[in-house]
Order: C-alpha cells, then sequence, then structure tokens
C-alpha cells in the first residue's frame, strides 16, 4: 500500500487531534521563524508540499493574505480535508512530480512540513528548490532519528536494523535537514529543534498513537500479526517514557 492510500484509510480522520501537541508544537516553531523573518509583502505565492490536512497553509493565510495557495499530496482523503479549511489549488500527486505542476522561480515560499520521514529528502529539497526565486524562502519541519528513541530501540531489537531503516527514512538530525538546503545552494536563516516527552501505558496505547496520528502508520502497516505479536509480548517495556524529537529550519535563496 502506498502512503497515499494508507493516509486516506488510517490516518487522515484522525489526523488533526493530535493530542499530544507534538505535529502543532512543531510547527509553531516553523510558524514563528516564518513571521519574523519573511518579508509579507515579498510573498505572492505559497506552495505546501504535502499539504495534509491544511494546517500549514491555514497559517500562512494568516500571515499573507494577499498570496495564492497551492497544496501537493499523495492522500486524496487529507486534500479533501484540507479544502473544508480553505480555498487553495490542490494537487493530487507525488512530490516527486511537483516539477510538473510549477515552474522554475514561480513560487516565494515553499512548506515541507512533516514529509522527509518519507522520501529522498536530498533529492526532493535540490529539484523543488528550484522553484524558488531569488529571495524565496524554504520552510521544513521534520522528525529525525532522535524521536521516540526508546521506542526505536525496542523495533530495532526485535525487527531488526535494516527493517526499521528501510520503512522510516527519517533525517538523522538537525543537521541532515539543514545539508539538504545548503545543497540545494540555499542559506539558513534559522534553526531549532522541538523535543517534548511522551509516555505510553501500553502496547496497545502506543500502536493507536502510532496509526491515528501517522507517526508510525508508515512501519506498522509492514508488520504481519507475528511481529505485532512479538512486540506485545515484550515484558517491563510498559509504561514507556519517551520523547519526540523534530527539527524546524528556515532557508532562503540568495538574492
Amino acid at each position: 500500500m502506498n502512503i497515499g492510500k494508507l493516509y486516506d484509510q488510517s490516518v487522515a480522520g484522525t489526523y488533526d487531534r493530535d493530542e499530544r501537541g507534538l505535529l502543532t508544537g512543531a510547527r509553531a516553531l516553523a510558524f514563528e521563524h516564518i513571521r519574523t523573518a519573511v518579508p509579507a509583502p515579498a510573498v505572492r505565492s505559497i506552495l505546501d508540499l504535502a499539504v495534509g490536512t491544511g494546517e500549514s497553509l491555514v497559517a500562512m493565510r494568516g500571515l499573507f493574505p494577499q498570496a495564492s495557495l497551492s497544496g501537493i499530496d499523495l492522500s486524496e482523503e487529507m486534500l479533501r480535508i484540507a479544502a473544508t479549511k480553505l480555498p487553495f489549488t490542490a494537487i493530487h500527486d507525488d512530490v516527486g512530480n511537483t516539477e510538473r505542476h510549477f515552474a522554475p522561480a514561480s513560487t516565494d515560499l515553499l512548506l515541507m512540513h512533516f514529509l522527509t520521514t518519507f522520501i529522498d529528502g536530498a533529492d526532493i529539497v535540490a529539484r523543488t528548490a528550484r522553484l524558488l526565486p531569488p529571495g524565496g524562502h524554504y520552510s521544513i519541519v521534520g522528525s529525525t532519528l532522535e524521536a521516540f528513541p526508546r521506542i526505536s530501540l525496542l523495533a530495532r531489537m526485535l525487527l531488526g536494523d535494516d527493517f526499521i531503516r528501510e520503512k522510516n527514512p527519517a533525517p538523522a538530525d538537525a543537521e541532515t535537514i539543514v545539508s539538504f538546503l545548503t545543497k540545494a545552494g540555499l542559506e539558513i536563516v534559522s534553526v531549532e529543534r522541538f523535543i517534548k516527552a511522551v509516555a505510553f501505558q501500553s502496547f496497545e496505547e502506543l500502536i493507536e498513537f502510532g496509526m491515528t496520528s501517522g507517526f508510525f502508520a508508515h512501519v506498522i502497516s509492514h508488520l504481519d500479526e507475528a511481529q505485532l505479536a512479538a512486540l506485545a509480548r515484550v515484558e517491563g517495556v510498559f509504561p514507556l517514557a519517551d520523547h519526540y524529537c523534530a527539527c524546524a529550519v528556515l532557508a532562503r535563496r540568495p538574492a
């Protein structure tokens, strides 16, 4: 099942709950970076790469009411939900095909919020950065491999490092996300990490969170019943205290 169908069926309807405030907290850093560093008159067009349920575009409409808004996503259901929140040009496609829909130097502000877990970040950032004119800005918010270290260790012990790395190709850390942007010829404006403690009382609570929030759905969906049962049988794990880690980076194409 591709990630778009997975989100259609298992994530879209519950994504905005964000009961632990992880999405909201990390996005808030990016919104503040943009508010303080990006001149409003210079932003006439905004493109959200993996627009999801539209929360980032809603925030951008408040900051840049004059700008045209566009968003691309693989999930039809996420796009449908986003369209109930605000008008924007919605494109149902893989972000890897973004250049088919937008010309070089056509977009003043690019958003890539919670996408780097699913893509070849260096490649996609390099290609989409061509859409920025001189002075254009690129905002990335992404989970890193520093997130959920105890859960990750448990999964690697039981499922194998190669399996987890293949299913969860997230950037290693903030420096990796920064490198995506600098290698694309952009200047870094700001970098900030978001860290928040999380706790799970049971295996069932962890799995429910992982699927309904989308944070682990791309891994859990590949597990069979035997693998899930093996995880559930591990003793002495719950209650489990862990923490989430994401990074918000704002970059700019030199004028």
